[in-house]
């Protein structure tokens, strides 16, 4: 009973504000978020982006669905895959769903963000967030003053994984440069969507005497944000949104993935009736994965470290450099001459 009013509203919602089959009206498209939603300042936010993008140029009709808990994946997309002729799910999580859904709705596009999913109707993307995530550990690991970083993850799925491998690698790529010992500390809150778990787990960080901490845990992270906002000479660095000038100064860089364009991009092929089905990787060297220009954070660096920092970017663009995407690779990887 709990589920229903939650579907009901949906229901209305595709009925009243969307075009009809038929029509000759704009495409409709409607968004799956996870439990986390828009407003994460991370993952949903930039993927929410790229549609609204495309829905100002091609002149789609759009709106996004929050799934509360993770149960209810099915009964949503099942629901928006009858009423939409494309539904774009974001997070690794809905994988399962859409490999139940898809087959059963021929007709509709699906559209979706972290993960393999085969099928004629389906276009899936994968990122190379260890090679963000590296280029954070970097950073990280330059800057350091207490010579202690840590992380804050939300979900031991393959993204973050590969985020928090490649952050330890571009730690002890830091390392290595320096010439000095540091400890990575990497914490797992279990979820995208508990802020206060979030919260407290960078508050042990700070206590343990990490001064840099990196999050890669969706709606969880705004924890992470507010627990270092207004601790002094303790600065973060961010995943998936540029949060640079939203926080001046206390975020050093954040590790940009571009899916936003990823989104836009299988849109803009649905709008020109080219819809492109297939699993698709993507990463520095397609300029879907890297991180801001430190534009306010330039000025806390050594000249030569952001050289450093500059070169291992341009390593990644190139595809010279292949970061661990599974901890049990970290020890393994050959640390590069930057």
């Amino acid at each position: 009973m709990r589920r229903f009013p939650r579907l009901l509203w949906l229901l209305l919602a595709l009925l009243l504000l969307v075009p009809s089959a038929g029509s000759g009206k704009a495409l409709r498209v409607v968004v799956l978020t996870d439990a986390a939603g828009l407003g994460d300042k991370g993952f949903n936010d930039v993927c929410w982006q790229g549609v609204q993008r495309a829905r100002q140029d091609f002149g789609l009709s759009a709106q996004f669905v929050q799934s509360r808990e993770q149960a209810d994946y099915l009964a949503n997309l099942s629901l928006a895959a009858r009423n939409a002729d494309a539904v774009i799910t974001l997070g690794y999580l809905y994988v399962d769903a859409v490999k139940e859904v898809a087959p059963h709705f021929p007709d509709t596009h699906f559209i979706h963000m972290e993960g393999e999913i085969t099928g004629s109707n389906v276009a899936c993307f994968d990122f190379r967030s260890e090679e963000g995530g590296f280029l954070a550990g970097l950073v990280a690991g330059l800057f350091t003053r207490t010579r202690k970083v840590g992380a804050v993850g939300g979900m031991d799925i393959p993204p973050v994984m590969a985020y928090l491998s490649g952050f330890e690698a571009g730690v002890k790529t830091a390392e290595k440069l320096r010439g000095e010992a540091l400890v990575t500390i990497v914490t797992s809150a279990g979820s995208f969507n508990d802020p206060v778990k979030g919260k407290s787990l960078a508050q042990a960080l700070i206590g343990r005497g990490v001064d840099v901490i990196f999050r890669a845990a969706g709606n969880t992270g705004i924890g992470v944000l507010e627990a270092v906002r207004d601790v002094p000479n303790v600065f973060l660095v961010v995943e998936d949104l540029n949060l640079d000038r939203e926080f001046p100064g206390k975020v050093l860089t954040s590790a940009l993935k571009r899916m936003d364009a990823a989104v836009y991009g299988a849109l803009q092929e649905l709008a020109k009736g080219s819809f492109q089905s297939g699993h698709r990787w993507l990463g520095a060297s397609d300029g879907a994965v890297d991180i801001t220009g430190m534009e306010y954070s330039r000025h806390l660096f050594k000249v030569s470290d952001l050289e450093r920092i500059d070169k291992a970017r341009d390593l990644l663009k190139a595809g010279k450099l292949k970061i661990p995407k599974q901890p049990s690779e970290v020890g393994e990887f050959r640390l590069p001459a930057l």
